[in-house]
């Protein structure tokens, strides 16, 4: 079977067609746009109750982690300045099987953060507009829809009416979104500053511990607030000039990160503990107070000082503004994930397709459609944001053996930006990753990794006869056995009988019981994955099984971090068999392990040469 047109190729037509009209502020201000959403809104607050004053360095350690998977990005999309490019890149290093992998999890979370931007407008308008949420809840009444429903349909018109036009838009609203988080900084530290809330508080500055610095990073909105980094990668097919690609990533992405280390530090010296009724100190209890109603909104007007209350009204203009600006952005995201995948051969052609505006038309409205499924769905921001991070942070573990292994693949081939010491931050990058994923605790990780199992009958029916000459009925029979094992399997080994009682009872007992009936699912989903790949390998032709070969790490990844989720600190039992910190310095050495693994399964896939032969062209 041939290998010159799996979707790179075939790609390069509808490339040539994209609108180039992104200039190096365009692209700092997508890195703005998309990191300063709800997440600057609510993180604040759920970080601090898990952590105290120490979430400070929980942005801090999180934005140096995000920073090493931005820098090896960074490089590629400088290379190889492709829209989409977050699905396309694993293809040219790892082949079908690994970038299917990457690919579906991207889509299952990058349409997701419209919605929840969405979520977060409404919610603060609540403040303002009664009836937008259920009594006594944070979930949407029906007006509340409506009224997000509304959003989303700005979202996708302004999407639709060419990168331009959404791109010159987010630049003004950047500004805007850049300026009132400082404003609030600086407010909140000269009028509402209390010291002692830093260190002179029951528990001092760490009343929780140094775990739970970690902890809160994935799950109290910090990670979800840096996702947005992917954004100049997934437009950089639409930059004026590749080389500013870097540039304004790294102004982008140092200004946020300087931002909400800030807030943070203003936020929980501003706290007046007796106007929230809680008992000084009591951080956990914050989630509970007043200030869950929109916490820093309440923090200037609880305040009962003129300058502030006033303030207040342009920061509910901003509440409008920021979570709506990461979700424009997203939705042209997701149009162009869904482009990617079409490029990778994943999906049919007509999402390549691009409406006269150069705006990838299919995927567009499938992000607005999907977008509606995931209001109803998830109808309350909490909801829905720890499962975007976690699933949003496994598809960067292919970040770090990307660049080092194009570093092998194509050393010579010209670069806009080069990662210095590119064997230590890339292993840095996959690391981060695989920390990142891992402290997003076990509650969240086991459906992440089931939604991210569940696709792969995806590829056995629709991608390997398409791509790699699998018989298409062999396909069918092993994409419903998988979904139907699969589906039969969580319920009734996983669900039932050990979330079910986590969520109800809190942390359960290490018995026999527990870990041996987690242990027996682990073992029949991973033999079915494995078996059932093999199985329909047969059929695939020899020079194309190292498509196979070559994406069996990522399947080592999440079969890696599932169990140490299960038995580590942040799992299901109160005296975890794996604590706090080996299993953090576990989670460490795997990740060394699935970078090095990673790193040396790649190879010169056809996708990868046909584009370094554009690139030479283009030189």
């Amino acid at each position: 079977m041939s290998t010159s047109n799996f979707g790179e190729e075939r790609a390069s037509k509808y490339d040539a067609q994209l609108r180039r009209a992104l200039n190096f502020w365009d692209i700092a201000y997508l890195e703005i746009g998309s990191m300063i959403g709800s997440g600057w809104m609510f993180a604040p607050l759920l970080a601090a109750s898990v952590v105290g004053p120490a979430s400070i360095i929980s942005w801090l350690i999180a934005g140096i982690l995000v920073y090493f998977i931005a820098e090896a990005y960074t490089e590629v999309a400088s290379m190889f300045p492709r829209s989409g490019g977050l699905v396309r890149f694993p293809q040219y290093t790892h082949g079908l099987f690994a970038s299917y992998w990457i690919a579906w999890t991207t889509l299952l979370y990058v349409i997701a953060v419209a919605p929840a931007e969405a979520l977060a407008t409404t919610t603060y308008l609540s403040a303002l507009v009664p009836g937008l949420l259920i009594p006594g809840t944070m979930e949407l009444s029906a007006l509340g829809y409506l009224m997000a429903a509304i959003l989303l349909i700005f979202y996708f018109l302004l999407n639709w009416f060419g990168v331009h036009v959404m791109g010159k838009t987010n630049t003004a609203v950047g500004w805007y979104k850049l300026l009132i988080p400082t404003f609030t900084i600086i407010l909140l530290l000269v009028f509402l500053l209390h010291p002692v809330n830093y260190s002179g508080l029951p528990g001092g500055f760490m009343p929780y511990g140094l775990s739970a610095i970690f902890l809160a990073i994935p799950t109290t909105g910090i990670a979800f607030a840096y996702l947005g980094f992917r954004q100049s990668v997934e437009f950089s097919g639409e930059v004026i000039r590749p080389r500013e690609i870097a540039k304004g990533a790294v102004l982008g992405f140092t200004l946020v990160v300087i931002i909400y280390v800030l807030l943070e530090t203003a936020f929980v010296g501003a706290i007046d503990w007796s106007k929230i009724s809680v008992q000084p100190g009591d951080w956990s209890s914050l989630t509970r107070s007043i200030l869950s109603r929109g916490p820093l909104y309440q923090l200037l007007t609880l305040s009962g000082i003129a300058v502030l209350t006033a303030f207040a009204i342009l920061f509910i203009v901003d509440a409008v503004l920021s979570p709506s600006g990461t979700g424009w952005i997203y939705v042209g995201g997701t149009a162009r994930s869904l482009y990617g995948m079409a490029a990778n051969g994943q999906l049919p052609e007509w999402f390549l397709y691009l409406n006269r505006h150069k705006v990838p038309r299919w995927g567009t409205i499938a992000a607005l459609i999907v977008g509606f499924l995931f209001l109803y769905k998830f109808p309350a921001w909490g909801l829905i944001v720890t499962f975007i991070t976690s699933a949003g942070y496994l598809t960067f573990i292919v970040s770090g053996p990307l660049s080092l292994a194009l570093r092998r693949l194509a050393p010579n081939a010209p670069r806009y930006y080069r990662i210095p010491a590119i064997t230590i931050f890339s292993a840095l990058a996959t690391i981060s990753v695989y920390l990142i994923v891992y402290w997003s605790t076990f509650d969240i990780l086991w459906g992440v990794i089931v939604f991210i199992l569940a696709g792969l009958p995806i590829f056995f029916m629709y991608v390997m006869p398409t791509k790699l000459g699998v018989n298409r009925f062999r396909g069918i029979v092993a994409g419903i056995i998988y979904w139907i094992v699969l589906a039969l399997a969580t319920y009734f080994m996983l669900y039932e009988p050990i979330i079910v009682p986590y969520e109800n009872a809190g942390k359960l007992p290490l018995t026999s019981y527990y870990a041996g009936l987690f242990l027996a699912y682990y073992v029949i989903i991973l033999t079915m994955t494995i078996g059932l790949t093999l199985w329909l390998s047969r059929d695939v032709p020899s020079d194309l099984k190292i498509h196979i070969k070559a994406g069996w790490w990522i399947v080592a990844t999440l079969f890696t971090v599932f169990p140490l989720s299960f038995f580590g600190q942040f799992g299901v039992f109160a005296n975890p068999p794996i604590p706090w910190p080996y299993d953090t310095i576990t989670a460490i050495i795997i990740g060394i392990i699935i970078h090095i693994y990673g790193a040396r399964s790649a190879f010169m896939t056809p996708d990868l040469k046909y584009a370094l032969e554009r690139l030479a062209h283009s030189s």
